[in-house]
């Protein structure tokens, strides 16, 4: 009943001490924008995402990510803090990102945050994950544009990804191989 906000209430199991804000962007979160030290100034018209592929850099603001072909998925996520929840998440696939670079098929892709502390401001994905077609870069969330404590401006969406490793605030991918 958890991933299923109508019903999150009579989930049996569900970690009540989990605050959940209203609106579409209105489902957990482990990590706000604020303990990770994000800041409007970090996330406004300077941000950029940084693609890379061995010798080949793109770089891309989030108009430009928004011009990009857009793909539409529902996913859920399932935190390791015993909460799940699925969305309806929109952005750039990650597999067409790649292929900006040059990369086709890679065999892992290097996702980096702006967060520079904490554990999960990090993740690597293996070529099945990248080029998985619901694998997303999301832009926006239920119709909205992700929050600051969701991730905005870009975060990482990926079926069957812990929550941990869908990391928010990405500012780079690396694809190898």
């Amino acid at each position: 009943g958890q991933s299923v906000d109508a019903l999150r209430r009579t989930a049996l199991l569900l970690p009540r001490s989990r605050r959940v804000g209203d609106g579409p962007t209105g489902f957990p979160v482990n990590r706000t924008a604020a303990a990770a030290g994000i800041t409007p100034d970090r996330t406004g018209t300077g941000w950029r995402l940084t693609l890379r592929a061995g010798d080949r850099t793109r770089a891309l603001d989030r108009a430009g990510l928004l011009a990009l072909p857009q793909h539409t998925a529902t996913l859920p996520i399932a935190c390791v803090e015993g909460w799940s929840t699925s969305q309806t998440w929109t952005g750039v696939r990650l597999r067409d990102l790649a292929a900006l670079v040059g990369a086709g098929a890679p065999a892992v892709a290097r996702v980096r945050s702006l967060e520079r502390g904490g554990q999960f401001n990090r993740a690597s994905l293996h070529g099945g994950q990248v080029t998985d077609p619901d694998a997303l870069l999301a832009l926006r969330v239920n119709g909205v544009d992700l929050s600051p404590d969701h991730g905005f401006p870009a975060r990482v969406v990926v079926p069957a990804l812990p929550g941990v490793h869908c990391t928010k605030w990405v500012e780079e991918i690396e694809f190898d191989g």
